[in-house]
């Protein structure tokens, strides 16, 4: 009796089909476990084994210790990190990036004031300075401490045992002897000017501490003022006629000026006599006056200049002992706005105080703190009209009132205009001159903007935005009046109110702050002499002297922050990163800062200056709670934005999430985030973690050794080694240039169209059918590919490539670094010693076969003819003669034996013209498409195959008259063969047929 056949007890058994342990969702449990080895742990051993290596610094831009993180801080910190990590990957330096806070300031400050439930517009900072430093202290902790919890949850790789915040004591003292470098360099002074005034927070502000609101609504209004001579014998009385949107400022009026280069009109008016406008500005006075002027006597500007006019208030009421006032040059004054003459009061105008300041005449500032009316020089019994009114309220149209009582009214309405608010109460500022504290930019102006020459800036436009910035600012007040700050170490002296800052006086007060700590400046008497150095009492004969309650801008607090860097503190950081916005507030302080300390040659605090845009919602606006279209970095990660699972659950996506959305997104503009970005990030990472559980899975059985010759390889796999090695060079060049989007975009792209839509459709077959070394080419060629795929996308989603890392198998732990600490031109290198020159240049020529014969299996699919590619032949018709038709049948004849891996497909055939032995059968043509090479055209026929379908590997390649459910190709014939003999459990003896009887 013959033995019976073994015959596999299912087909599938004797796969080779990818098995790995590698959840295909990320598993809550391990999550700080991998949070914790690719933060805290990485930042520590690069530190440890990089040692000697040189620093890469970046300074960060500290945040506000105020209240929960928002998407913004996730785009700048991410980013950050991002930067961090790549520069890692370089494997050149060590990181030295250390978090900061910002931790003084209004927003805290009035935040403590609101939990002590104190009314903010009656409160005065200088009544009960100790509780409110101790409430704002409190709540800056606290805040810090939420906030850095929050970062690190993002996978921040940083120094957070180290993190400073701008109210440690040691940050004040150096920020104290900046400004004590800065007094001696005389840079520091006290002046009576116009600065920005909140109201609603009862301080001064600088530039960068507004916000703008279009749609401001003020009144306008026209006014006449009458000169004090006549302008020709036939015109006793003229009027001035001027227009200003803040009427609220006629009562500090010390001036009008005038262009002396233009001409004006003086014409007659039939409701308000006689008045002189600009004659460019008459046709729009006639149009908004609804009048037809007659006009009288055309005034060339000069002859304008240093006359004068009376106040009409004062003219009424004092008669004879009004005081005139002049008429002045001035070349702001615009053809194009108002009436060509421009009311000047010098204590609520920038260019009114210069124009004012340069002729002698002094400031006057009818406004208190709160933005009322108080102290008006008006004649006696029409100060209870306006004193105690707010100015941008009730008090304007009180002035309004008045004017129009006297005659001099032509005409009010509403305006709607640009107008500068509070950044922080959302309120309308006011110009008010008051005494305060401001450093000279004009001194160290040059030098900075010279030092910004060495600066590369990404994107590059920002060069322009901040030298503007530097360049349109002369001086810089840091004076605040509030409590929750680092003081200005300034004294007075009680008998005349002089200020007294020199160097002698604020070392001596640092000494002091040193031993007795800051809340000693608060809490002693206001005149206690210890404050007072002995030679500065012994100068003045020994008088009190009073110490000042303002505190430093903390513009100045978070600029002098270069001074926590031990590197930068002589030498500038690689990096800065911040908003766009910061160009004017933080870039901008520790430039001014910087350049003010070191007497070297001008050289900025940063190397490299990157900004980002603001985060926006998918319609592009701004996020607020009032309009309810907030989304909250904790969302993202939980994944509570998008649809329900199946299992009815939200599917926590964790930080690789929140990273992702930041590495999509071109941070040069503003960025928006929506839940159809949500979702892109979503299928990406799923298409990651699918990628890796399948080469992970491949792997896991791998017993060839982790270095191959190319020579050795399939073209196939070669071809796949260019495909990731172009990837792999194209990936660094993004990182290097700060665009990561792009980056991933390109990693994308090679997971879609190099890695899925051509590698892994075709040597899917290859690894799970093949034994031996076929098999083993493509495993090593996934293996390379696995550790380039976590190389790139290591700085972007670092809890992902942690636990990928974590199971892969051992060898690759013994082959390879950790890829979060691999040296990316190691990994470089590898893939340079793999190339294929030969392969690089017949890649095109192989890519547009490959291009052609999907399109002819479509418009066969579209048919319903074929299904996989497996279920059709391929035949290559290169129509033409001559040399370039040679050239490409010699490029296919190349690679002829691989031809039908590349392709995925079960069979080709390269034919060179009307004698192939395939002419003539083009009725079984499912269909074709051409292509051209170098001239030759080229011809991609699919057709139905010939012979029958291997019932183990599905291609087209066993006997036509084999057994359907025995039917297989030599190749699988010879593998099952062997299988039977190394793995004879996987089998069992074919049952006996019957027998008649």
């Amino acid at each position: 009796m013959s033995a019976r056949r073994l015959v596999p007890k299912t087909w599938q058994s004797t796969l080779r089909l990818p098995r790995s342990r590698f959840p295909p969702k990320a598993l809550e449990v391990d999550r700080q476990k991998y949070l914790q080895r690719c933060t805290d742990d990485l930042y520590a051993s690069q530190q440890q084994t990089r040692k000697e290596k040189p620093e890469f610094v970046l300074h960060d831009g500290p945040p506000f210790a105020n209240g929960p993180l928002h998407m913004g801080h996730a785009l700048n910190k991410i980013l950050k990190d991002i930067t961090c990590r790549f520069q890692l990957a370089l494997g050149e330096k060590r990181i030295n990036y250390v978090p900061g806070w910002d931790c003084h300031g209004l927003p805290i400050e009035i935040k403590a004031i609101e939990q002590a439930k104190k009314p903010i517009t009656s409160h005065d900072a200088t009544t009960n300075p100790i509780e409110i430093r101790m409430a704002a202290h409190s709540l800056a902790m606290d805040a810090f401490s939420n906030q850095k919890t929050s970062f690190r949850r993002w996978g921040i790789m940083a120094d957070w045992d180290n993190a400073w915040k701008t109210m440690d004591k040691d940050f004040e003292l150096r920020q104290l002897q900046v400004f004590s470098s800065m007094v001696k360099k005389r840079l520091i002074k006290r002046r009576f000017k116009p600065v920005h005034w909140s109201p609603s927070s009862r301080t001064a502000l600088a530039e960068a501490e507004l916000e703008y609101q279009e749609d401001h609504k003020s009144t306008a209004a026209y006014v006449q003022y009458p000169m004090k001579f006549q302008l020709n014998d036939e015109v006793p009385t003229v009027g001035l006629l001027v227009w200003t949107t803040t009427p609220w400022t006629l009562p500090a009026n010390k001036a009008i000026a005038i262009n002396k280069h233009w001409e004006y009109w003086l014409v007659k008016s039939r409701n308000h006599g006689h008045v002189v406008i600009a004659k460019s500005a008459l046709p729009e006075a006639k149009e908004y006056l609804g009048e037809a002027f007659e006009t009288i006597q055309l005034i060339h500007g000069k002859n304008l200049v240093w006359r004068e006019y009376f106040d009409p208030i004062d003219l009424k009421y004092l008669g004879g002992k009004a005081k005139s006032r002049p008429i002045l040059h001035a070349d702001f004054v615009s053809p194009t706005t108002g009436t060509g003459l421009v009311h000047i009061a010098p204590g609520h105008g920038m260019d009114d105080y210069d124009l004012c300041h340069k002729h002698g005449i002094t400031a006057f500032t009818p406004v208190d703190d709160a933005g009322c009316f108080y102290n008006l020089m008006l004649p006696r019994g029409l100060h209870d009209d306006l004193n105690g009114k707010a100015v941008l309220d009730q008090g304007t149209q009180a002035v309004l009132e008045l004017y129009n009582s006297v005659g001099a009214l032509v005409k009010q309405n509403p305006f709607i205009h640009k107008y500068p608010y509070d950044w922080r109460t959302k309120q309308p500022l006011i110009i008010r001159a008051t005494e305060q504290w401001f450093a000279d930019i004009s001194r160290i102006q040059a030098e900075a903007l010279e030092s910004l020459s060495a600066v590369k800036f990404v994107p590059d436009t920002g060069r322009d935005r901040l030298k503007s910035f530097v360049a349109n600012r002369k001086e810089w007040c840091i004076s605040r009046q509030r409590a929750w700050g680092v003081p200005i170490p300034a004294l007075f002296n009680e008998d005349n109110g002089e200020a007294v800052l020199t160097v002698e006086s604020v070392d001596h007060i640092i000494s002091q702050i040193r031993s007795r700590g800051m809340a000693a400046w608060w809490s002693d008497e206001d005149t206690d002499p210890r404050w007072v150095a002995p030679s500065l009492r012994a100068r003045h004969g020994n008088p009190k002297f009073r110490r000042g309650k303002d505190t430093l801008d903390v513009w100045f607090d978070s600029g002098t922050s270069w001074t926590q860097m031990i590197k930068v503190r002589d030498n500038p950081a690689d990096v800065y990163l911040e908003g766009t916005d910061q160009h004017r507030g933080w870039f901008q302080s520790s430039l001014l800062t910087y350049i003010a300390q070191h007497d070297q040659q001008a050289r900025a605090p940063f190397k490299k200056l990157i900004t980002h845009g603001f985060v926006l919602d998918s319609a592009g606006r701004k996020m607020s709670k009032s309009v309810g279209n907030v989304i909250s970095p904790d969302e993202i990660m939980n994944g509570t934005l998008l649809p329900l699972g199946k299992d009815k659950r939200s599917e926590a996506l964790g930080a690789d999430a929140l990273r992702l959305w930041v590495a999509m997104s071109d941070y040069t503009s503003d960025v928006k985030v929506n839940l159809a970005v949500l979702q892109n990030v979503h299928t990406q990472l799923k298409k990651y973690r699918n990628t890796f559980k399948f080469t992970l899975g491949v792997l896991r059985d791998f017993e060839g050794p982790t270095i191959m010759d190319p020579e050795a390889l399939q073209s196939p796999h070669r071809m796949a080694l260019l495909q990731i090695g172009h990837t792999f060079r194209q990936v660094h060049a993004y990182y290097s240039n700060g665009e990561y989007s792009k980056a991933l975009s390109e990693v994308n792209r090679y997971f879609v169209n190099d890695l899925s839509g051509f590698y892994i459709e075709s040597v899917r077959d290859v690894l799970y059918l093949d034994q031996g070394d076929v098999r083993r080419q493509a495993q090593y060629t996934l293996l390379i590919i696995n550790q380039c795929l976590q190389m790139m996308l290591a700085p972007l989603t670092p809890l992902l490539i942690e636990e990928v890392w974590d199971y892969s198998p051992a060898y690759v732990k013994e082959s390879y670094s950790h890829p979060l600490q691999m040296v990316w031109m190691d990994l470089q290198k590898e893939l340079d010693r793999l190339s294929d020159s030969r392969l690089a240049e017949d890649m095109p020529t192989l890519s547009k076969a490959l291009v052609a014969i999907n399109a002819a299996q479509e418009t066969a699919r579209s048919k319903n003819m074929m299904g996989s590619g497996v279920t059709c032949y391929v035949r290559l018709e290169v129509e033409t003669s001559g040399s370039e038709a040679a050239k490409a049948r010699s490029c296919f004849d190349r690679y002829r034996p691989d031809l039908a891996m590349l392709f995925a497909v079960s069979a080709v055939e390269v034919d060179g013209g009307r004698t192939s032995p395939l002419h003539g059968l083009h009725g079984q043509w499912m269909a074709s498409s051409d292509f051209h090479i170098e001239g030759a055209r080229v011809i991609a026929h699919i057709y139905k195959p010939s012979k029958a379908k291997c019932v183990r590997c599905w291609r087209y390649l066993a006997p036509p008259d084999a057994p359907k459910d025995m039917a297989l190709c030599n190749r699988c014939e010879t593998v099952v063969g062997q299988l039977t003999l190394t793995n004879p459990e996987l089998f069992e003896s074919e049952p006996q047929a019957a027998t008649a009887g």
